[in-house]
């Protein structure tokens, strides 16, 4: 049954896409967007949702027809009126979340004072720099027969603008300093619940008051020099501070259920912490529960390289449950044997540095920023900077709110007397004196006021290993891997390993089954990895992120391709440019049949071009299902050539019924080497 886009029926009730998109929703239909389509039955309903007397109205309005003298307009003129109005062209363009007027006068070319005055028009007060709701901008958008496609914004990172400043200190000045310890593991496994129960049971113990606000990171008191926690569960935090340079964790806590077992995310941890060189001590959580299994999943962590020390292994694993406290006690012990092992020390007579772990604006305070000290004591009236930011230190207090006058390396503590809220995972470093302190704070202001117009190319970073690796001054490749089953990641992990030589080593930093995404990039650009796919494609975020950083994304289809390509990155005669290159992206919205053709794809070009006769990949959740070419291509109930970004169109591929809502199709085109 034909549907009719949601945006053409508000058009026709004379009311927002937005007011029948939700109508539409709640009535259980599934719809997206204003260009989701209804059937002729879902249309009454929502129409009947929005104007319950309609029947009424249809009533009055039949009896009308009925009437010849109502019967003016001929058979042939409404028709005409129909194809005009079909020939109305609603052009989708994509639009970065909570875009400013400003920001939409550039993208679809309209003043920005006019903008702003046809959302006065609509009853909605906004300044020219002020960001949008979403629902807003599509409101406004049906005003210039225009659909917002929404994307997030994706930016350059900091660490390739401010550099991580290091430090080398005299081994004779070193003395021991706590451990500083992240929390990581899968959605549910008890992070939280574990962190909860140590701040609020070993750390506020005894003091008066307790604790009296969340706080980024606290102190245990266990061990010779006690231990810090970074209050930021999960491992996107401590991939963002390693992808800036700032490798703060000393030990990672692998938090595992023993009702559950390893999942994706627990892989992903071990493998961040693995490529970062940080020993993990595994937190076996909810073993109070019957069917808690321990043996089981010191069994499974096996299979990823986490060998526990009653498996002849060295990672440290203890049995607790975040609900009880059970363990607890026995988990900081064996946390400040680790730290003892692994010799933490820092200078403690220079001045100091650290890193920002979080910042807030508290009333009667100002901008509160909490950071770990890593190397120096840092002293009240100290002045620093970090990234943008300046402070004077007027005042430190812990998570107690007792204040301290001198903090040692690893330690946390909040400090007031900032000019601007610095980010977390900035390094912080304290100066001479206020002079230059500003100035270096002022230096990176500009630094990142310029980053839109700096751009790193795959080609050039990419053209620096090579040379590396030919010169000899490399002697790793790092690799992630991607894939589309797990049969295909183990079959060319054991490929690639065997490609090492003795010169040159071939590092696995993560490999998992799906498409590749952001966190992939994320980890890429903290480990200087290739990022290898095999029947699996970037999404088109991380592709842009990726470009942004100047990390190198390769797809393959046939294993012997992609092994020569690895063979040749370890000579260090990897080419930068292959053939084929993506030329255009298509998100499929809806499907529908036509004659000849068979199932269509009713979508929209979101980047790039599309092509008749060009080669195309479609691609389910990141993994290629089906390659073949475009063999139809229209717009409206025109056959057409090519498509450009941001226009809807139908597209018919060869051989291929199988299409579905949500589906990404990959247009490919050649280019010169």
């Amino acid at each position: 049954m034909a549907k009719k886009r949601i945006h053409q029926i508000a058009k026709e009730l004379d009311v927002a896409s937005a007011d029948v998109l939700f109508h539409a929703k709640e009535l259980g239909f599934e719809v997206k967007t204003a260009s989701s389509g209804l059937t002729g039955e879902e249309e009454e309903l929502v129409k009947l949702s929005l104007f319950p007397e309609v029947e009424e109205k249809k009533d009055v309005v039949e009896d009308k027809k009925d009437k010849p003298e109502e019967q003016n307009i001929s058979a042939d003129e409404n028709k005409q009126i129909e194809k005009e109005q079909d020939d109305i062209s609603i052009e989708i363009i994509e639009i970065t979340s909570n875009s400013s007027p400003k920001n939409l006068g550039e993208i679809i070319d309209i003043d920005a004072t006019q903008i702003v005055a046809d959302l006065m028009g609509l009853g909605i007060m906004k300044a020219i720099d002020t960001p949008l709701e979403n629902s807003e901008i599509e409101q406004l958008l049906e005003k210039y027969n225009l659909i917002a496609e929404f994307v997030e914004p994706v930016s350059i990172q900091r660490a390739d603008i401010i550099e991580i400043e290091k430090f080398e200190d005299d081994p004779d000045k070193l003395t021991l300093r706590a451990p500083i310890i992240t929390v990581m593991g899968h959605v549910d496994h008890g992070k939280t619940s574990l962190l909860d129960y140590i701040r609020n049971e070993k750390v506020a113990d005894g003091e008066a008051g307790g604790i009296t606000q969340h706080v980024g990171a606290y102190k245990v008191e266990s061990g010779e020099t006690g231990i810090t926690f970074i209050d930021t569960p999960g491992h996107e935090a401590f991939t963002q501070m390693r992808a800036r340079g700032a490798n703060v964790t000393d030990i990672v806590v692998l938090v595992v259920a023993a009702d559950d077992g390893v999942m994706p995310q627990t892989i992903e941890a071990i493998n961040h912490s693995t490529a970062a060189e940080v020993p993990i001590v595994v937190a076996i959580n909810k073993c109070d529960l019957p069917e808690a299994n321990p043996s089981l999943i010191k069994a499974d962590l096996t299979k990823y390289g986490v060998i526990t020390e009653d498996l002849g292994g060295d990672v440290p694993a203890v049995e607790v449950s975040a609900l009880k406290g059970t363990g607890i006690d026995d988990l900081l012990e064996t946390l400040s044997l680790v730290a003892e092992i692994e010799e933490l020390k820092s200078n403690f007579n220079t001045q100091a540095s650290g890193y920002i772990v979080e910042s807030r604006m508290e009333v009667g305070r100002g901008n509160v920023a909490t950071v770990i000290v890593t190397r120096g004591t840092l002293k009240q009236g100290d002045f620093l900077y970090a990234g943008q930011a300046f402070c004077r230190v007027k005042s430190m207090f812990d998570h107690n709110n007792k204040t301290h006058k001198n903090i040692v390396p690893g330690s946390p503590i909040d400090i007031i007397g900032w000019d601007e809220s610095p980010t977390a995972g900035d390094q912080f470093i304290v100066e001479k004196n206020q002079k230059i302190a500003k100035s270096k704070a002022e230096e990176n202001k500009n630094k990142l006021k310029q980053h839109e117009d700096s751009s790193f190319s795959v080609e050039s970073r990419m053209s620096d290993m090579m040379k590396l690796l030919q010169e000899g001054e490399l002697n790793t490749v790092n690799v992630i891997l991607k894939a589309d089953t797990n049969g295909s990641v183990e079959a060319i992990k054991d490929g690639i390993t065997k490609l090492a030589t003795d010169d040159v080593n071939i590092q696995i930093v993560h490999s998992a089954v799906g498409g590749v995404v952001l966190s992939d990039v994320d980890l890429a650009g903290a480990t200087n990895s290739l990022i290898i796919g095999f029947n699996v494609r970037p999404d088109s975020q991380s592709r842009n992120m990726a470009q942004s950083k100047g990390i190198d994304i390769r797809t393959y289809n046939i294993i012997y391709e992609l092994l020569d390509d690895v063979a040749e990155a370890v000579l260090g005669e990897m080419t930068i440019k292959t053939e084929e290159a993506v030329i255009g992206m298509v998100d499929v919205k809806t499907t529908f049949r036509a004659p000849k053709v068979g199932v269509v794809a009713g979508s929209i070009v979101t980047e790039g071009k599309v092509e008749i006769d060009a080669k195309a990949r479609l691609l389910r959740g990141g993994v290629v299902i089906y390659e073949g070419s475009v063999v139809s291509l229209r717009r409206f109930k025109d056959n057409v050539e090519v498509v450009n970004e941001g226009l809807e169109c139908g597209i018919g591929l060869t051989d291929y019924k199988d299409i579905k809502e949500g589906d990404t199709i990959e247009i490919l085109g050649e280019v010169e080497v």
